[in-house]
C-alpha cells in the first residue's frame, strides 16, 4: 500500500541508486568476474556481458539472474552479486535489495570474498544486525590478511552505523594491528582515536577496566586530548601519557602528525558576522539563537577571542549587508534564518567570505557555502532508522491534521518503503481535542472489530459476549505528536489493546526539561532528539547550560535553538576539516556533525525512550547510509519556528 506518493520519490531514489552503484562498483572492483567462472564460452553470460558494456542494465539483470537459476554453488551467488549490480543500476532497487535477501539464504554455500561482499550489501542497506551476523560467522583464521583487513573494517562501520562507537573502536585497535602500510595505518589511527573522541568521559572510564594495554593506551590517549583543539606535544597530558605508554602503537610519528593535522585544521577567523533579524516572525527565534552564539563565544576566549557583529535582516537587503561584512573585515558570515533570506545568499554569483545559513535552500555544493538546520526532517529519518534498526517493518502512522503533520508523516512514508518497509494503516487526529479514541479506534480497526461482533450476533440471534480485538498487522505506530498530545494518546492505546505495540516519536514530543509526574505518561515512547538534552550529563557546558536558566524563554523550542546557535559558533574552526574528511566528526550539543562535499551539516542525534517519566539513553542514532540518502528534507524549517507546539 502507497501513501503520500509524491514527486520526490523519484529523485530520492536517484540518489540512492548513484550511491549504491557506485558502492557496488567500488567492490566488484575486487570480484573475479562472472566470466571468470565459467571454464568454458557461455552464450547467455557473452550477452549479459555485451548488454553491460552497452549499459543495458535492465537486461543484464534479467540474463544475471536466468544465469543464477541455472547454477549453484558459489556461482550462483556471483551470478546473482552481478544481478543486484545491474538491478542497482537501471533503478531497480527492490528487486537488488530482494535479490541480496535471496544471497543472505545462500550464505553459507557463497566463497570467502562473496561473503564479505554480501556483508558490504546488507550494510549499505542498513540491515546492520544481518551484517554483523555475517561477519560473525566467518573463520577468521581461514582469512589471509587481505580479507581479515576487510572483515574488520566493516565490523567497524557496521559499529559506527548501529551508533555503537565502542566497539567501532575496538575493531579499529584490531585493525591497527592488521594494517602494514604507512598511510592506511596512519588513517586507521586517526579514524580510531576519532572514534574515541565522540565518547563521553564517563563512556571511556566505563571502557577502561576491560581494556588491554593497547587500547587502555589509545582511551587514555583520547581523554589527555578531549580538552585540546590543538595538539602541543609538550603538554604536561601527552608528556605524562608517553612515559606511561612508550612503546605503544601511537608512536612520536603518529603524535607527532596529529598534532600538525589539528594545528592546520582548527581555523579561528578574526572577525564573525551574524545574519539575523531584529523584527518581524522570527525575532523570537533569532534571539534565542543569538544567545547561544554569545554563550560560544564567552566558552571559547582562552582559544578564540571573540569579535562579532550582528546585522539586521529584517532591515537591509542580504546582498546589502553581505557587502556590508565584506566592507566591515568579517571572515565569515553566519545566516540568515529567514528561508527567502537564504535562498538570496545562497544564489549570490561570488561569496569570497564563506557563509553558513540557517535554513535550507534548492542550492547544493556551492563554494564557501554551508547549510545549517534543525529541519524536523532529520529527526523523522533518524527515528525510523532506530525502528528498522529493531527489525520492524510495518507501521501505522498517527498525526495531527495540519500542514505540519501531513509534511512529516509524508517524509516519514516515502522514506519508510523506500527503506524497504510497509505502512499498513494511516489516520489524522485533531489536535484541539483530548479524546483521540475515535482517531485510535480507526487506526486499531477496533471499528471494524465491533462491525463484524454486531453483524455476527444480529445473524445468530444470541446473546454473546465480545472482546475487541485490534488488527494484527503492523509492527508499531509512528505517533506525531506534541508534549501534550502524547501525554494524552500514549495511555489511550494502551486502554486500545495496544500496548504491546511500540511507539515511535519525534523530539517533538519531548519538551526539553525533566518532568517524571507528567511524562509518565509517555513511558515506553522511543524517539531521537540533540544529545544536549538526552545525555546532559555527557554534555554539560556551563556557558550554555547558565544561558539557558538565565533567559525565560529558553524552554522547548528555544531551548533548541539556543543550542543550535551555539554549535554554529562553535563549528566555524571545523569547517574545512569536516568538508576535506567525511568521516570527520565535531561532537556538538545539537548532535554529532558532519559536512559531506555538497556542504550540508549533518546531524546524528542521541535516541532514547521514556522510562518512569525519565529519558533512558540508547546513545547515538543509527546512521543507515540509505536512509540518510533518502533524507533530503522537502520544506523550510520556518513553520516549526514559527509554533513552539511543533518546534524543531
Amino acid at each position: 500500500m502507497n501513501y503520500f506518493k509524491h514527486s520526490l520519490s523519484a529523485i530520492l531514489k536517484l540518489g540512492l541508486i548513484v550511491i549504491i552503484a557506485f558502492s557496488l562498483l567500488n567492490c566488484a572492483s575486487t570480484q573475479p568476474t562472472a566470466k571468470a567462472l565459467t571454464a568454458q564460452s557461455n552464450p547467455l553470460l557473452d550477452q549479459a556481458q555485451a548488454a553491460l558494456s552497452q549499459q543495458q542494465f535492465a537486461l543484464a539483470a534479467q540474463l544475471f539472474a536466468q544465469l543464477a537459476n541455472a547454477s549453484s554453488g558459489s556461482q550462483k551467488g556471483q551470478f546473482l552479486i552481478s544481478a543486484i549490480n545491474a538491478h542497482t543500476q537501471a533503478g531497480q532497487i527492490e528487486t537488488a535489495i530482494a535479490l541480496t535477501h535471496t544471497l543472505v539464504d545462500l550464505a553459507d554455500s557463497l566463497s570467502t570474498e562473496q561473503q564479505l561482499m554480501l556483508a558490504q550489501l546488507l550494510l549499505q542497506q542498513g540491515k546492520t544486525e544481518l551484517t554483523i551476523n555475517l561477519l560473525t560467522r566467518l573463520d577468521e583464521t581461514q582469512l589471509n590478511n587481505q580479507q581479515r583487513i576487510r572483515l574488520h573494517t566493516l565490523s567497524s562501520d557496521t559499529f559506527f552505523q548501529a551508533g555503537n562507537l565502542i566497539e567501532s573502536a575496538r575493531e579499529r585497535v584490531i585493525l591497527d594491528a592488521l594494517i602494514h602500510q604507512a598511510n592506511d595505518k596512519l588513517d586507521n589511527q586517526s579514524r580510531l582515536l576519532d572514534t574515541l573522541s565522540l565518547l563521553s568521559e564517563q563512556a571511556l572510564s566505563f571502557m577502561r577496566p576491560s581494556a588491554d594495554s593497547n587500547l587502555a593506551g589509545w582511551i587514555d590517549l583520547a581523554t589527555a586530548l578531549k580538552q585540546q583543539n590543538t595538539i602541543d606535544l609538550t603538554s604536561p597530558e601527552i608528556l605524562s601519557w608517553q612515559t606511561q605508554y612508550p612503546s605503544h602503537t601511537a608512536s612520536s610519528a603518529f603524535l607527532s602528525t596529529l598534532a600538525e593535522r589539528t594545528l592546520k585544521d582548527f581555523k579561528t577567523p578574526q572577525k564573525v558576522g551574524v545574519f539575523l533579524p531584529l523584527n518581524g516572525p522570527f525575532s523570537s527565534a533569532a534571539q534565542s539563537i543569538r544567545q547561544g552564539i554569545v554563550a560560544a563565544a564567552y566558552a571559547m576566549t582562552s582559544r578564540w577571542q571573540p569579535d562579532i557583529t550582528f546585522y539586521d535582516t529584517s532591515a537591509h537587503p542580504i546582498e546589502l549587508l553581505y557587502t556590508q561584512a565584506i566592507s566591515d573585515g568579517m571572515n565569515v558570515i553566519i545566516g540568515p534564518l529567514e528561508k527567502s533570506k537564504v535562498a538570496e545568499i545562497a544564489s549570490l554569483t561570488e561569496r569570497p567570505i564563506p557563509v553558513i545559513s540557517l535554513n535550507k535552500s534548492d542550492f547544493f555544493d556551492k563554494t564557501n557555502y554551508y547549510e545549517f538546520s534543525l529541519a524536523p526532517e532529520e529527526d523523522v529519518t533518524q527515528v525510523l532508522s532506530l525502528a528498522w534498526l529493531k527489525g520492524l517493518e510495518k507501521a501505522l502512522i498517527l498525526s495531527p491534521q495540519s500542514s505540519y503533520g501531513e509534511r512529516l508523516a509524508s517524509h516519514f512514508s516515502s522514506t519508510w518503503q523506500q527503506l524497504g518497509g510497509d505502512i499498513v494503516g494511516v489516520q489524522t487526529y485533531n489536535p484541539e481535542q483530548v479524546d483521540y479514541s475515535s482517531a485510535i479506534k480507526s487506526l486499531l480497526q477496533l471499528d471494524k472489530s465491533h462491525n463484524r461482533f454486531s453483524q455476527l450476533r444480529q445473524r445468530l440471534n444470541l446473546n454473546l459476549q465480545f472482546e475487541e480485538r485490534r488488527r494484527q498487522d503492523a509492527d508499531f505506530i509512528f505517533l506525531l505528536a506534541s508534549p501534550r498530545e502524547g501525554r494524552l494518546i500514549k495511555p489511550q492505546l494502551r486502554f486500545h489493546r495496544a500496548a504491546d505495540l511500540a511507539v515511535f516519536s519525534t523530539s517533538n514530543v519531548y519538551e526539553g526539561e525533566t518532568n517524571t509526574v507528567l511524562n509518565r505518561d509517555l513511558d515506553g515512547v522511543f524517539f531521537c532528539d540533540m544529545p544536549w538534552l538526552m545525555e546532559p550529563e555527557s554534555y554539560q557546558e556551563a556557558n550554555l547550560d547558565s544561558a539557558s536558566k538565565r533567559w525565560p524563554k529558553a524552554h522547548n523550542s528555544h531551548i533548541r535553538l539556543m543550542a543550535f546557535g551555539y554549535d554554529t559558533y562553535q563549528l566555524i574552526p571545523h569547517l574545512d576539516r569536516l568538508r576535506d574528511n567525511a568521516f570527520s566528526r565535531f561532537k556538538g550539543k545539537t548532535g554529532l556533525l558532519s559536512i559531506p562535499h555538497s556542504g550540508l551539516v549533518n546531524r546524528q542525534l542521541s535516541c532514547g525512550y521514556f522510562n518512569r517519566g525519565k529519558i533512558k539513553s540508547l546513545g547515538l542514532a543509527p546512521q543507515l547510509q540509505r536512509a540518510s540518502q533518502l533524507s533530503m528534507p522537502t520544506k523550510p524549517i520556518e513553520k516549526a519556528i514559527s509554533t513552539s507546539t511543533q518546534a524543531l
